[in-house]
């Protein structure tokens, strides 16, 4: 496939993939729960029907899943891919490293902005000033350190420039929706305790969060103090409450409402990861070299970032659908990849991880050749100590409970 008439006459490459439960039909699926303990619900157009539906994983999501399968192959596939790190010693060792395939904010991220670079500030650096100088017209910097910003998406919202800063949009989104979704039910329950420890017993918590006996307790019920009940330190039974929530469906020209549990789960007909490289938002991007503009270097340093995108899809996909407890999803027949061209017809793309990483390995050669800067090997950053002594400071306030 030559990848770069791809990008110059494609509107997007996409993926469509029906999943299903791994328990198939009929089996439960919890999807994320929000502000409230509520499902993210919403009807939406599927043929010429309205439809109820379920967010089971949000672009967010499925971004950091991408960037983790990206991760996962830079360790175990050799993928050379530009990128900071942060590494955390001593008595923060258990941290680990962590680049910006994981940062939240990726290269803006704030753990970055107050590290160190060879004993100097980053964001007082040359290097962080030349990225926080990117633009769409001039997106080079950002391209050689770190690619992964131009196609999740980066804004320098804490830089010089404070909300100014510019922003990248995503040029890869995915999200995977239950279709068709019937609101699940729970009783709650009761967890039994094998010690069988009363209620009507008393303790005393410490500051450093061990515990004491008191006795049995003099105070009613609704008169205990907090911190004074077993079950404040997983002890006794534990009831499971059930939360009531307003599910609205549209039916017709109506809106029905019914009271029903939250976190119930849901049933679906099936679920669908909706993916989309846009070549149309990668083609926005221009990548100077020496001051000069060319299309022989945009046209290559955009191959690059659909290369990436396609390993990150591929990878992803090999990896499984396992989304969290209770929402393991399985490929329902296997779908393919597809080119959308600009008048909305498609043509497939059968792709496989390998082959993908192949594409991206040939991108990034033509790349070099056309003179665009590349920096494969990871720049190594310092927390700095504000940074570390933050960390200790909030793992012991939460050490105490407070």
């Amino acid at each position: 496939m030559n990848l770069q008439e791809v990008i110059r006459n494609a509107a997007a490459i996409r993926l469509r993939q029906k999943l299903q439960s791994e328990g198939a039909e009929g089996d439960k699926i919890f999807p994320p729960t929000f502000s409230g303990g509520t499902y993210c619900w919403e009807q939406r157009r599927i043929g010429e029907s309205s439809v109820p539906c379920v967010l089971l994983d949000s672009v967010a999501a499925q971004a950091n899943r991408f960037e983790e399968a990206l991760a996962d192959a830079v360790t175990g596939q050799n993928l050379a891919l530009p990128r900071f790190i942060v590494r955390f010693d001593d008595d923060l060792a258990d941290i680990g490293e962590i680049s910006t395939l994981a940062a939240p904010h990726r290269v803006f991220d704030a753990i970055l902005r107050d590290s160190a670079l060879d004993g100097t500030p980053f964001f007082k650096t040359p290097t962080y000033r030349a990225l926080t100088g990117a633009n769409v017209r001039n997106a080079t910097e950002l391209f050689a350190r770190s690619p992964t910003a131009l196609l999740f998406g980066c804004w320098d919202s804490t830089g010089a420039a404070g909300g100014l800063g510019n922003k990248f949009p995503r040029a890869i989104t995915s999200e995977i929706i239950g279709i068709n979704a019937e609101w699940g039910t729970t009783q709650g329950g009761v967890r039994q305790d094998p010690l069988g420890i009363s209620a009507e017993v008393e303790i005393a918590i410490a500051d450093d969060g061990d515990w004491s006996m008191v006795g049995k307790s003099g105070a009613a019920k609704k008169e205990r103090a907090k911190g004074t009940r077993p079950s404040e330190i997983n002890h006794g039974n534990v009831l499971v409450k059930v939360e009531q929530g307003t599910w609205e469906r549209v039916v017709g020209d109506e809106v029905l409402s019914q009271k029903l549990p939250l976190k119930g789960g849901v049933t679906v007909d099936y679920a669908l990861q909706i993916t989309v490289l846009s070549l149309t938002a990668l083609r926005r991007l221009r990548f100077p070299v020496n001051a000069v503009t060319s299309d022989s270097a945009d046209r290559a340093a955009q191959a690059v970032l659909a290369a990436l995108g396609l390993v990150a899809i591929t990878q992803r996909r090999e990896q499984g659908y396992w989304l969290r407890s209770r929402c393991a999803l399985v490929a329902q027949g296997r779908q393919e990849l597809e080119i959308v061209h600009a008048d909305g017809s498609s043509e497939p793309l059968a792709l496989s991880s390998a082959e993908a990483l192949a594409l991206y390995q040939q991108a990034v050669a033509e790349a070099q050749a056309a003179g665009l800067p590349w920096y494969p090997a990871p720049v190594q950053l310092a927390p700095q100590p504000k940074l570390i002594e933050l960390v200790r400071k909030s793992r012991e306030i939460q050490s105490l409970g407070a």
